[in-house]
């Protein structure tokens, strides 16, 4: 009973189009993608038999993977996607200005767009998607001017200008957000953010409960989101879920191929991120393969949230800027800012 209630959930995870999961065995572009992930998990496990360096964020991937990445996959992406199964496909065409004959080339320019513009700003100026960039924070070792500079340099790359272009090719944000069904989507919001900002603190992840006073936490956690707004939050949401994701989804019929597009795009976005090392060969191509390996099924997840609701705000809340970014990174901003 238990193998068949198990078939028929998978049979029942009609992804989209009435599209078996069989099916995508024979999606060439699903197929591509996902043969790159596996190329590069297996490159980590094998870089990691051959005694290769590891950098901070590369240590106890194994671990990593099965105890927090899978299960995000699990809940995010698969769950999420039988429990919406019977909603109507996004129009994608209406809420975000695309045009098939278009798409396939303005995707394209988008990832060459964010691959340009992280190899300057990565390498030439060690800026990542979350900060401290490739830096692991300590107290004293960065300050005020470092936040700054970053949040402001992600907002122009990623937001302000990629918006710009957006507008000139007939998006409204106005639009959008009028067509936004918050209502209908509130039980995701809310079932997810409790997961994603309790998850880590009940797991002993973060620092974020105990030593920090209610003033601290009433300043701290509202300039934390605010920070991580401009630096993080609103590039991912313009980039991937209001560029990238969109015209994907307008050129291919299957949600997982979309989804899956969508966490390798993301994991570009994180490949300065913190613990990540390049300075040699060996220890580069560890960093490189780990990011791959896991940031793409996080990158799967926030795009779930907006293949099935078509709105490009709700992983913010519930998978990145709102919810485990408050416990993972409030206590640095309380001593960056020097909050009392």
């Amino acid at each position: 009973m238990f193998l068949r209630a198990k078939i028929d959930f998978f049979d029942r995870l009609d992804i989209s189009s009435g599209m078996h999961i069989s099916k995508y065995l024979k999606d060439k572009t699903f197929l591509g993608a996902l043969v790159f992930w596996l190329i590069a998990t297996i490159s980590y496990f094998q870089f990691v038999a051959m005694g290769y360096a590891l950098s901070p964020i590369a240590v106890d991937g194994l671990e990593s993977l099965l105890t927090f990445y899978i299960p995000v996959l699990v809940l995010t992406v698969f769950l999420l996607l039988y429990l919406t199964r019977k909603r109507p496909p996004v129009k994608w065409d209406e809420l975000y200005a695309v045009s098939k004959t278009t798409a396939n080339k303005e995707a394209w320019l988008s990832v060459g767009y964010l691959l340009l513009t992280q190899m300057i700003l990565g390498l030439g100026f060690d800026l990542g998607l979350h900060f401290p960039g490739t830096d692991i924070y300590s107290t004293g070792s960065h300050s005020q001017t470092d936040v700054w500079i970053w949040a402001v340099t992600y907002t122009i790359t990623y937001t302000v200008l990629p918006l710009l272009w957006l507008r000139s090719r007939g998006f409204s944000l106005k639009k959008l957000f009028s067509s936004l069904q918050w209502i209908r989507d509130l039980w995701i919001i809310v079932a997810y953010w409790a997961l994603d900002f309790f998850g880590p603190i009940l797991a002993g992840a973060t620092d974020f409960i105990g030593g920090i006073t209610a003033s601290q936490y009433a300043q701290g956690v509202p300039l934390g989101i605010f920070v991580n707004a401009l630096g993080a939050g609103l590039p991912v949401v313009v980039m991937m879920h209001m560029i990238f994701i969109p015209r994907v989804a307008i050129l291919v019929k299957n949600k997982l191929t979309v989804i899956l597009l969508g966490g390798l795009f993301y994991s570009v976005f994180s490949v300065f991120d913190q613990g990540v090392d390049y300075s040699t060969l060996d220890i580069g191509l560890t960093s490189f393969a780990y990011v791959v390996m896991t940031q793409t099924l996080v990158g799967m997840g926030k795009a779930t949230f907006t293949v099935v609701t078509g709105n490009p705000f709700i992983h913010f809340i519930t998978l990145h800027v709102v919810s485990a970014r408050v416990p993972f990174d409030t206590r640095m901003y309380i001593e960056i800012f020097k909050l009392k």
